[in-house]
């Protein structure tokens, strides 16, 4: 028993080293700490941390410590997934996994070592936070920190969310067909999905929990269901929300674990270690012949069968896509994934035969996030690949990269969007501006964050992120309109979007100038 702990607290260890060794590490971490401003403003610029009825929460460790721990939850559902789902493919590319293999350490071991390297690395992160948080309430604070009761609102809620986000990511890892960019894209709406499938199961139940409570990994149900009860209203708004100075302000006393919430909270924190028991059975343990299996199986996987049977449909884009470096490459992207073929044709179809408001609420919301996802990989698939300093090695490649990789997004992101581009160019003139500079700025945030980050994950995440807020506010601030999808973008929006694409590329230039010096 003694070797197995020490085994699985050197695979903790390990871990924990090497991420916090990174310079992304760090700047993530000076991230989110900072947005602990941003979220806890001064109540003399109109807006507070948390809103109730439209009355502003007085700055106490209950209220401020509950507040920053469900945004704490948000961001480590989010964003905590995508920063933690590397750990298995990491120790495969650097070969470190097959050295372990050749150990007495045995599968499970190392799954639930990883796991706990995932908890404690989300864990040191929401620690930092929650730091900030506190330093915040000094700064802000009506009232003195209390740091165990400041504590104990992120005791409460934060713990399920680190388990669960742990513990799906090394199951994502595990299952091949789920380790792509295939699965980041089911993990985000997964998540989404079930903060709404879980909140609404507490909301429709009777008082207390219910059987949703269980699976509350968010606490978010937890949260609403205790200020129904304590504050007899479902009118709440957390981060840097607007209030009515006139109607004064509410004291809130933070939450507690009665009315039968006790056991639901160690129980959603508790049922998603069960995922690693299923994680094992798809579990290659760097078995030589398995890894070369598993890599065969990707390739001769649906998805895979998929894309060879669409191949043929990707010829014909061959003299749409241009000539040059920046056509081939917009061209190899169809090539190599084909099944975007369909969904460019589906879009069509759909941008042609939807009515109005089907076609700019439905069709265009759509069109971009499904752009998003293909785009992603364009300008660090050579690094990903092992093939860049081949690539470079062209002429004039090397000092145009990211110019290079741009127009090819461009030139990808113009076959996608041609048919909803000449709806709004024939029915809504007016909306041409938004649309291009909103498809100029995906293409930009895409290019620059796959150069910088040599990673997809970085650009899916944030802008699925960035779409769903859009998608939730309808319209309603115009400075989220920013492909015209409501209509409500102003030329000014609209400029600010391309202005932005422009900066992330020059930054991304001239980030990789300076690298190669």
């Amino acid at each position: 028993m003694n070797d197995r702990l020490l085994r699985v607290a050197a695979i903790v260890r390990a871990d924990f080293l090497i991420r916090f060794r990174r310079m992304s590490t760090l700047v993530v971490f000076l991230l989110l700490s900072a947005a602990a401003y941003l979220w806890i403003p001064a109540p003399a610029t109109g807006r507070a941390l948390m809103v109730v009825d439209g009355r502003r929460a007085v700055y106490n460790s209950a209220a401020v410590g509950m507040a920053t721990a469900l945004l704490g939850t948000i961001f480590v559902g989010l964003v905590g997934f995508y920063v933690v789902s590397n750990a298995i493919r990491r120790d495969v590319t650097t070969r470190a996994g097959f050295v372990m293999a050749s150990t007495t350490m045995r599968g499970g071991e190392y799954l639930f070592g990883k796991f706990l390297g995932n908890v404690v690395f989300l864990a040191t992160f929401m620690g930092g936070f929650m730091l900030s948080s506190m330093t915040m309430l000094l700064i802000r604070g009506e009232a003195p920190l209390q740091p165990l009761v400041f504590f104990g609102q992120y005791a409460i809620l934060v713990p399920s969310s680190i388990a669960f986000v742990s513990a799906l990511a090394i199951l994502f890892e595990s299952v091949s067909w789920l380790s792509g960019r295939f699965g980041d894209v089911v993990y985000f709406f997964l998540w989404i999905a079930s903060l709404g499938v879980v909140a609404s199961g507490i909301d429709q139940g009777a008082a207390g929990p219910g059987a949703a409570g269980w699976f509350d990994f968010s606490g978010l149900g937890f949260a609403f269901d205790q200020f129904q009860r304590l504050m007899h209203t479902k009118q709440m708004a957390i981060g840097a929300s607007n209030f009515d100075p006139s109607k004064g302000t509410i004291l809130f006393r933070g939450l507690d674990l009665s009315h039968g919430w006790l056991i639901p909270r160690i129980a959603a924190t508790v049922i998603p270690v069960s995922l690693l028991p299923v994680a094992r059975l798809f579990f290659h343990r760097f078995d030589p012949v398995r890894v070369r299996r598993s890599a065969g199986r990707e390739r001769r996987g649906w998805l895979a069968r998929i894309n060879r049977l669409l191949k043929p449909l990707a010829r014909p884009f061959a003299w749409v896509a241009g000539r040059g470096a920046a056509g081939a490459d917009a061209l190899l992207t169809i090539q190599a994934t084909p099944s975007i073929v369909p969904v460019m044709i589906g879009l069509a179809i759909a941008s042609v035969t939807t009515t109005p408001t089907s076609f700019e609420h439905g069709v265009l919301p759509v069109s971009f996030a499904a752009l998003a996802v293909f785009l992603a990989d364009v300008s660090c698939r050579e690094r990903r690949a092992g093939t860049l300093a081949f690539v470079e090695s062209a002429p004039s490649i090397r000092e145009r990269f990211v110019f290079w990789k741009l127009s090819a997004s461009l030139r990808l992101a113009f076959l996608f969007l041609f048919v909803p581009l000449l709806r709004i160019a024939i029915t809504s003139p007016t909306r041409l501006l938004p649309f291009a500079s909103g498809t100029f700025f995906v293409c930009a945030t895409a290019t620059a964050l796959g150069v910088v980050s040599a990673n997809a994950k970085t650009f899916i995440v944030l802008f699925l992120s960035f779409w769903y807020l859009v998608i939730n506010s309808g319209g309603g601030n115009p400075s989220l309109d920013f492909a015209g999808f409501y209509g409500v973008a102003t030329p000014w929006v609209a400029l600010a979007y391309a202005a932005t694409g422009a900066a992330s590329i020059a930054a991304a230039h001239a980030l990789r100038t300076a690298r190669a010096d």
